[in-house]
């Protein structure tokens, strides 16, 4: 089985480059890593040209202004993609290297499971992730596990047609319809150990108390960036 890795990023991109590099370190390298530059500063994909490669790297930018549009570049990604798994990744979500291969021993064993998460993410403030080797990285204890970094079979993403870009935007509403529509189309979920290492920049975080998800018609009716309601096929 091939797998995917499907970055996307908007700026930070230092820490895009380490997300990469990281990548080509893992005890099993990925088929192809893409990143998506979601409207950012294009000077990634001159960073990007630097990396040793240690598989294709493809790189992508979308020329559309659309704020937080992590929906359209994840759809992006999966078009340009050739892998049975898919692995969806926020640019700060850096894997540890032993993950992919946890996760696709975990698919392979276990063909009735069409989505894998990680284990909850260690800590680790962007400086020091910059400047020392991963294997010297100190946690500084751990988020829990992101439901939308996650590890897909590419009939999944088909089957519930992609992310809706009607969300666009309005990044907690397009992480919660993406939840409920897997769970309506009935995926079963596994898990591994493994995980990701979640950058922090700073010494302390903000948890932000988001507005409820449920009116989604409302958010379509305030967002500035309504496009066609059928998911992936609009490009």
């Amino acid at each position: 089985m091939k797998l995917s890795v499907i970055i996307t990023a908007f700026d930070s991109h230092e820490v895009t480059v380490l997300h990469v590099k990281e990548c080509m370190n893992s005890t099993r390298v990925p088929d192809e890593v893409i990143v998506i530059n979601d409207h950012g500063d294009p000077s990634l994909k001159e960073m990007l040209q630097k990396i040793d490669k240690k598989c294709p790297l493809i790189y992508a930018y979308i020329l559309d202004d659309i704020p937080w549009n992590y929906t359209g570049a994840r759809n992006l990604g999966y078009w340009l993609s050739r892998g049975d798994i898919l692995s969806m990744e926020d640019n700060d979500h850096i894997p540890s290297r032993g993950l992919y291969e946890e996760a696709m021993e975990y698919v392979e064993q276990n063909p009735n499971v069409g989505r894998v998460l990680s284990g909850k993410r260690p800590k680790i403030f962007k400086k020091e992730a910059l400047s020392l080797p991963m294997e010297k990285w100190t946690s500084l204890g751990s988020r829990q596990t992101h439901q939308d970094t996650q590890f897909l079979r590419r009939e999944v993403y088909m089957k519930v047609k992609g992310c809706d870009e009607r969300f666009a935007g309005a990044y907690a509403w397009a992480c919660t319809d993406w939840r409920r529509r897997l769970q309506r189309a009935e995926i079963e979920t596994g898990s591994v150990h493994a995980s990701y290492w979640a950058i922090v920049d700073g010494e302390t975080s903000t948890l932000v108390r988001r507005k409820s998800y449920r009116n989604y018609e409302y958010a379509r009716e305030n967002d500035e960036h309504i496009q066609s309601p059928i998911g992936i096929m609009n490009f």
